[in-house]
């Protein structure tokens, strides 16, 4: 399976913003979709997805950003992946409409392997998939390896 660009930008937006220090201002859209290479109008959407779901939390005016609405151990990747992804069908044998679809047997595999695979995504949480809080990380350049050591 191949997640969306939205819900890969979701999950940038939210170990970005768990990275910043607790002091620290309210994230700019601007700055993370700089940061990414993302366009500013997608990462926009991502945004209102993410705090329309409850993964964040955004305040609107000049002095106003985006950061986490809870602590990251409390953000299920799997429920982001759920939340973010328009379907998680792995095929769509309605369009066009599959000749073997009241025979199939690979679509039973299919929604099993996506189960499991959803599954084991709701055994980790934002906390397990980031590095420590700093915002030293983004001043890496993208062709310098990071040393995690």
């Amino acid at each position: 399976m191949q997640l969306t660009k939205h819900t890969d930008y979701a999950i940038r937006v939210l170990i970005y913003l768990n990275t910043q220090v607790d002091n620290a201002p309210l994230a700019k859209a601007t700055d993370i979709a700089e940061l990414f290479g993302i366009s500013f109008n997608h990462l926009t959407k991502v945004i209102h997805h993410l705090g329309k779901a409850g993964f964040i939390q955004t305040v609107r005016g000049k002095s106003g950003g985006i950061k986490l609405a809870k602590s990251a151990d409390l953000i299920n990747l799997g429920n982001v992946i759920e939340v973010m992804e328009t379907t998680l069908a792995p095929v769509n044998c309605q369009d066009p409409p599959c000749r073997l679809n009241s025979v199939c047997l690979v679509k039973p595999i299919f929604h099993k392997a996506m189960q499991a695979f959803l599954d084991e995504l709701r055994k980790h949480s934002l906390a397990d998939i980031c590095i420590a809080k700093t915002n030293d990380v983004w001043k890496v350049s993208l062709d310098q390896p990071i040393n995690l050591a």
